[in-house]
């Protein structure tokens, strides 16, 4: 017998990032023309004028050995050839990116010479540095929505108090450690 009947796929879970948000910069602000999607939850700055610029987070996919030379990150970081990633005070740059292998992550090019463990978030560094590495951008807040590539500047809410999940969060603890306000759980 036929009955017409099919199957249809739910969509992906999106992750809680925020446990709680207790403050936000009113009237939201805008966010430059990123050249990827950036996820809620991105720490953005202050780039010299009145428009903020999400600072890239590489969440591991893998674990890294201190010799390895490469790391693997999930999709959608927006990572690129020059990008100086960092972990701790230590930023190398990144001298090739793989994105085309593989469908969950891309493979990147760097030596960190440091053994750093799964699930770790690296951040985009100002320049390459062996021990004074600091993010590109000084964080003010974490995206509260999403910021899609090729739509212009986005005027989008700014989170710049709230508890928000490590897990989940897409930042990494070196940058989150820089807005005081913003406790991860």
């Amino acid at each position: 017998m036929n009955v017409n009947f099919f199957e249809v796929s739910p969509d992906s879970v999106t992750p809680v990032i925020f446990e709680q948000i207790l403050g936000e910069k009113p009237g939201g602000a805008i966010v430059g023309n990123p050249a990827w999607d950036v996820l809620p939850g991105t720490a953005v700055g202050p780039n010299g004028s009145s428009v903020f610029t999400p600072i890239k987070a590489y969440r591991l996919t893998k674990a890294v050995a201190s010799g390895d030379t490469t790391i693997e990150i999930a999709k959608g970081s927006g990572v690129a050839v020059g990008d100086a990633i960092g972990n701790g005070t230590k930023a190398v740059a990144c001298t090739a990116v793989d994105t085309t292998t593989y469908a969950t992550k891309d493979v990147v090019t760097v030596s960190l010479a440091l053994t750093i463990a799964i699930g770790t978030v690296l951040y985009q560094a100002a320049a390459a540095s062996a021990s004074a590495a600091v993010p590109i951008y000084t964080p003010k807040y974490l995206t509260g929505a999403y910021v899609f590539a090729g739509k212009g500047d986005q005027v989008i809410k700014l989170v710049n108090f709230a508890n928000v999940r490590k897990e989940t969060v897409n930042a990494s603890l070196e940058v989150l450690a820089l807005i005081p306000t913003i406790k991860a759980v």
